[in-house]
């Protein structure tokens, strides 16, 4: 955005003026060996600037360059809230057993109407239950939260004739809400398209198909991972419902790690979208 580095400018500008303080100190001293009456109103002038370049020079000396850095404790004038008694955000406490001072929202809890900036969390005509999550098929890919063995394994959807025909524990397809949140099939399946080249591409590469070492679609899975990157357009995969892809994308599955505290929910419907596409592209 910016074509000049404010920190160089800045300490370019810095740096003439202290070499115009030195010329002007050694234009001094020059004349004050002189000496004689007809330069008394000259010198009184230099030693003024002298004195004035002087001070700057000892500033700047103390201060430092603009980015320069240090690892000294920053001086404080005024102590006011920084050192008040508080949690700072990621910070740890004793109190909670989690060790956390970060709280989670209780659950079922009642949803609000923002905050009283509208650049927190915006305002609305009326409380938004987006607050509140309680759509667990848009929020967490779930249809059917009873449904597991007793082992606590999802249940698995209903097939008949190759056709999905009833839902498991997970929902078979995007729910209609992110399809509307998005504006159509189109912009949700752009959405996706991009956000899968953000956030997916590194490992499964751009095609999807994963893979390691010298068969690797991805930057990552060819830098030789002890687990290869799975192959999104594989069978296994694409046996798998919607709400499944969103859990593993939300939580995380094996080696792959949870991408919920980076992906937002409407984006990972959205990725889920393109995974599909890539995996009809793969079988043409």
């Amino acid at each position: 955005m910016y074509t000049i580095d404010a920190n160089r400018f800045m300490n370019s500008v810095l740096g003439l003026t202290l070499a115009a303080g030195a010329l002007v100190f050694l234009l001094t001293l020059v004349l004050a060996m002189i000496g004689g009456p007809r330069l008394a109103r000259v010198r009184s002038y230099l030693y003024m600037f002298s004195g004035l370049f002087g001070a700057f020079a000892v500033a700047v000396a103390v201060l430092g360059f603009r980015g320069q850095k240090s690892g000294d404790r920053p001086w404080h004038v005024f102590l006011d809230m920084k050192y008040q008694p508080k949690y700072t955000s990621q910070g740890q406490s004793r109190f909670f057993a989690d060790g956390r001072s970060n709280r989670h929202p209780p659950s079922n809890t009642v949803p609000f109407d923002g905050t009283d900036y509208a650049a927190d969390a915006g305002r609305h005509e009326a409380p938004n239950p987006d607050f509140l999550r309680a759509d667990a098929r848009y929020f967490t890919g779930v249809a059917n939260p009873d449904q597991k063995d007793k082992d606590g394994v999802p249940a698995k959807p209903v097939w008949k004739d190759g056709v999905l025909a009833g839902e498991g524990y997970f929902v078979n397809h995007v729910p209609a809400e992110a399809v509307t949140a998005a504006g159509g099939w189109e912009p949700l399946l752009k959405r996706g398209q991009q956000q899968f080249g953000v956030h997916c591409a590194v490992c499964h590469g751009a095609s999807g198909r994963g893979g390691g070492g010298e068969v690797a679609y991805g930057i990552v899975g060819a830098k030789g991972l002890s687990v290869a990157p799975s192959n999104l357009t594989g069978p296994d995969v694409q046996a798998q419902t919607d709400g499944q892809l969103f859990n593993s994308i939300t939580n995380g599955v094996r080696n792959m790690p949870a991408y919920a505290h980076q992906v937002k929910v409407q984006d990972r419907w959205a990725i889920v979208a393109h995974v599909r596409v890539l995996q009809y592209a793969a079988g043409r």
